[in-house]
């Protein structure tokens, strides 16, 4: 034994105290701690848990913003999509059409459904679009009833769906899936040139917000449903969706409750072949788990949104809490062993681990604490309750272990010379060898090939040459992006790809996405919100526009004396002005549908829908003669330029026309039937879309695209009068937002996006804001609290030196994972949260090292390499009976199907295993060289 082993007092008079006091008072300390846990226990049961990327995410963000009003306005916020692919032949069956229709009504009867905004053969809103001579024709595409067994009726109702749905180019590519010969996706409209077979038919499926809050239930009966209808092999069924996976990564945490069960088995396995005794298995199990009981009581007292990322906080609890259990159990054994007595082998564990626990607990806090800067939920529930529980571990381990093994004593002989394992014993003089000779080049080569290996990987080279090209090497998009978001590190990604970052890629719920991108024109969306600069006016009730606007023949002129009036009187008179809203102008949709031209031509884009395609279709159905078919070079906007073009006498107005066919689409179709697209205002609506790529380079791409085609086409006659989507919250007040902004402006902000592209980019957006800051303010915030604490600044440039090289570590394993492009593990912003808890996790063996080297300074008076062999014999094996046991407790996260707790486990565990060696073998070269006052005290010279 060490001199320090010894029962003497830790030299820390406040560290006495203090185990003198919870000594004295241990039943009933002990029994508050009791009943605290139990009422916290009860709170358990209210947990809120839910996955909720616009609760996640800032809600000033202008995707966060923009996602929201489209969700609020128009709906389709919460898709989901079941596809059914037909083995043999086309899709036009009686059965499987009923199949369809069957699947539709369940989907429809779930709680949440948003029926009016389903889109499929079976949906009402969703019917055939013709004409006649009387007009427009609507009618449903399928009997409600299904189709028919007679088989001569059958033939006759499925002639009328394929017509309904092959000669609608506006809405037919989100009923079907076409496929050539070989198998391969058509596009709709080449499905005639290249012979293709209809095979897919897709339900699209739109549920409220509420749908969050029952994510459970609401699951388990869309799984119910895959699994029945999965077992007919007639066809292949396929399903995704944002509330799909969301829900499915709560449930598949849920359905996986065994895997921790094994890590507690880890963990009390890994106890006993340490101190070979129930005491020392059990007792700093019960303090652990006291801490996780108080912690989830608090987050469901708090009734604190949740996501399934917080998983990893009861998780860390107990390897932090193991950690320091080890620590003090350990002293506890050493002592009794020594001097029999377990009120003296309790009071010296107390004292000798409450300064060193309180340091280390201190700065972990710190390390949760800087997360709550970041506008992130998950990242503020992380910090408040991770902050908690680190506090509530003073007292259920440094403090409770040790009055438990004192209350519930064994014998000196069953401490058996402090239970250190053979190999325990050696490591000190093993280490110490080593760094003492030839052997410290291998700790120093360990680090140098993590540097190399991470500036390697994060490209660090190309981000500081790009941050140095300065104005001269703008011109490069790439080196101007380096710059603006000063990515020192190009080659770590900070996108996201949402459905690898919630599930990895064997999943069936990542196969089903991938095999759908094959079928589908998109699996993800986009909205683009539109609305009018100028609000409506209030329609005139009592008074009117003069009779003489009438007369007026110049359109400019017309318009002008239209508003004129409309600002005298303050209200708007439609019989001589006409509708408002700028659905109503024609060249507002002229511009829109030229923007979805170029969208559906973009690589990523597969699919758009808005309002302008009924247009187009309603003018392509009306320009055909009566009885004959109509022509696809009639599928346009009708604006008077458009009308001039193809007859130089046409005298129509274009904006009469369009107002004509929204009066004829509002009088033939059904309450509900437009306003997914359209508000009843006329002057708000959106544009939709679907992307075919998840790929978070490439999903940051189209967004940049789409907002650049913005801008360059903002001027444009329709556009001039539009807001596109927001740049500023909240929805409630948009007063503040406008389209008077410059692309050569400092303070141009473009518009955002909704869509679960926007909130791809808004998790982009907030990972570039934080990836650097945040781990830096960790790192500042933990040196001076270590400075003042220690009262030395040599101190915590050691441990700054350590946790630098654990961050480089872990940008460099971002790197790698953007290499190989494995989406679960890049550095996007659900990962980035382990950034600070790793910093956190290595400081605290830094500072258990420090603290046990001090005292043993002082036990061998002043033998450096004594010192350091009973250091590494005591807290350093301890260090690694903790990391083992750590990793242990990460077992289950790597073995769900959730990808997220998968990548924290990884980042975390890589940093585990750095921060040992760091610990144990940089830690004591710096000291030995640095010699910090703290340690050497009076014998540094």
């Amino acid at each position: 034994m060490s001199g320090s082993e010894s029962t003497n007092g830790s030299g820390n008079r406040w560290a006495e105290g203090y185990a003198d006091f919870v000594i004295k008072f241990r039943w009933p300390l002990m029994l508050i701690l009791l009943v605290v846990t139990i009422v916290a226990a009860l709170q358990i049961k209210h947990l809120d848990m839910r996955n909720d990327p616009d609760t996640l995410l800032p809600p000033s963000n202008r995707y966060v913003v923009t996602n929201l009003y489209a969700e609020y306005n128009f709906g389709m916020g919460n898709l989901m999509v079941f596809t059914l692919r037909i083995n043999e032949g086309d899709v036009y069956k009686g059965w499987f059409v009923n199949k369809v229709q069957e699947i539709h009504n369940r989907l429809v009867s779930l709680e949440k459904a948003r029926e009016s905004n389903f889109i499929d053969i079976a949906a009402k809103k969703i019917k055939y679009m013709g004409a006649d001579e009387n007009g427009l024709v609507f009618k449903r595409l399928i009997p409600t009833e299904g189709i028919s067994s007679d088989s001569d009726i059958a033939e006759q109702q499925l002639a009328f769906l394929k017509e309904g749905i092959e000669t609608n180019p506006v809405i037919g590519p989100m009923l079907v899936g076409f496929e050539d010969a070989e198998g391969n996706k058509c596009e709709f409209q080449e499905k005639d040139e290249k012979d293709c077979t209809a095979k897919s038919l897709y339900i699209i499926g739109d549920y409220t917000d509420e749908v969050k809050e029952i994510y459970l239930p609401w699951v388990r009966e869309v799984r119910a449903m895959m699994d029945e209808y999965g077992q007919d092999d007639r066809f292949e069924l396929l399903v995704a969706g944002e509330p799909y996976f969301l829900a499915w990564m709560l449930a598949d945490l849920v359905n996986k409750w065994w895997l921790f069960v094994i890590s507690f088995a880890i963990v009390i396995a890994a106890l006993w072949f340490e101190f070979r005794n129930w005491r020392g298995s059990l007792f700093p199990i019960i303090g652990v788990s006291a801490t996780i009981v108080l912690t989830l009581g608090l987050m469901g007292f708090s009734a604190f949104k949740l996501t399934t990322m917080m998983v990893l906080t009861p998780m860390l609890l107990l390897a932090i809490g193991i950690g320091h259990s080890v620590q003090v159990t350990r002293r506890f054994m050493q002592e009794q062993a020594e001097s029999g007595d377990c009120e003296s082998a309790a009071r010296v564990a107390i004292s000798h681990t409450i300064v060193p626990a309180t340091l280390s607990i201190v700065t972990d806090m710190v390390g949760f604490a800087t997360l709550a800067t970041v506008d992130i939920s998950f990242y503020k529930a992380y910090a408040y309750f991770g902050m908690f529980g680190m506090l509530t571990l003073l007292f259920t381990t440094t403090t409770l272990i040790p009055l438990l093994m004192m209350t519930f004593p064994c014998s000196r002989t069953d401490m058996g010379g402090g239970h250190e394992q053979s190999w325990e014993t050696k490591v000190g003089g093993v280490i110490t060898g080593m760094l003492n000779g030839p052997g410290k080049a291998i700790p120093i080569l360990f680090v140098i090939v993590i540097f190399a290996w991470s500036i390697y990987y994060t490209e660090i080279g190309r981000g500081i040459s790009g941050l140095m090209a300065g104005e001269a090497g703008r011109a490069d998009p790439e080196v101007a992006r380096i710059q603006d978001e000063f990515d020192i590190m190009p080659g770590v990604e900070k996108g996201i790809n949402y459905s690898r970052a919630a599930f990895k890629e064997k999943s069936i719920t990542i196969q089903h996405i991938e095999r759908l991108n094959t079928i589908m024109p998109g699996v993800i969306s986009v909205s683009i919100p539109v609305r009018g600069k100028e609000p409506v006016a209030e329609l005139c009730v009592d008074t009117y526009f003069s009779e003489d606007i009438y007369d007026i023949e110049d359109p400019l002129e017309k318009v002008a004396a239209c508003e004129k009036a409309k600002a005298d009187l303050g209200c708007w008179d439609p019989d001589p002005c006409g509708a408002q809203g700028i659905f109503n102008q024609a060249d507002v949709l002229a511009d829109i549908e030229a923007m979805e031209e170029w969208m559906r031509a973009h690589p990523f884009i597969g699919f758009t829908g808005s309002y302008a395609q009924y247009i187009r279709l309603v003018n392509m159905l009306l320009t055909a003669e009566p009885g004959e078919q109509p022509e696809i070079g009639d599928l346009y906007i009708p604006t008077s330029k458009k009308l001039r073009s193809i007859d130089p006498d046409d005298d129509r107005g274009g904006d009469d026309i369009v107002q004509l066919y929204n009066g004829l689409l509002e009088t033939m179709t059904e309450e509900g039937d437009m306003d997914s697209f359209v508000m009843k205002n006329w002057n708000e609506g959106v544009v939709m879309g679907f992307i075919n790529t998840m790929d978070p380079v490439e999903a940051h791409a189209v967004t940049m695209d789409i907002q650049q085609y913005i801008e360059e086409h903002k001027n444009d006659p329709g556009f001039s009068k539009v807001n596109f989507g927001l740049r500023s919250g909240p929805v409630e007040d948009l007063s503040g937002d406008s389209n008077e902004l410059s692309v050569d402006g400092v303070d141009y902000v473009r518009p955002g996006v909704g869509g679960f592209l926007g909130a791809t980019e808004a998790t982009r957006e907030v990972a570039v804001d934080n990836w650097l800051t945040g781990p830096l303010l960790t790192a500042a915030a933990v040196f001076l609290i270590a400075a003042l604490i220690f009262r030395s600044v040599v101190v915590p440039i050691i441990l700054m030196v350590l946790l630098f090289i654990t961050l480089f570590a872990q940008y460099g394993l971002g790197g790698y994972m953007t290499s190989i492009q494995n989406w679960s593990g890049n550095l996007a912003f659900h990962l980035q949260v382990a950034l600070s808890i790793a910093m956190g996790l290595g400081i605290d063996y830094g500072i258990y090292m420090m603290s046990r080297l001090k005292e043993e300074m002082v036990a061998t008076a002043g033998n450096w390499q004594q010192s350091l062999v009973n250091t590494l014999n005591t807290t350093g094996s301890a260090v690694i009976i903790s990391v083992i046991v750590l990793l242990g407790c990460f077992i289950p996260l790597l073995n769900t199907d959730l990808a997220n707790t998968w990548g924290l486990g990884i980042y975390i565990s890589q940093a585990l295993l750095i921060d040992v060696v760091t610990a144990l073998t940089i830690l004591p070269m710096l000291v030995a060289w640095l010699k910090p006052r703290f340690v050497f005290g009076r014998y540094k010279n």
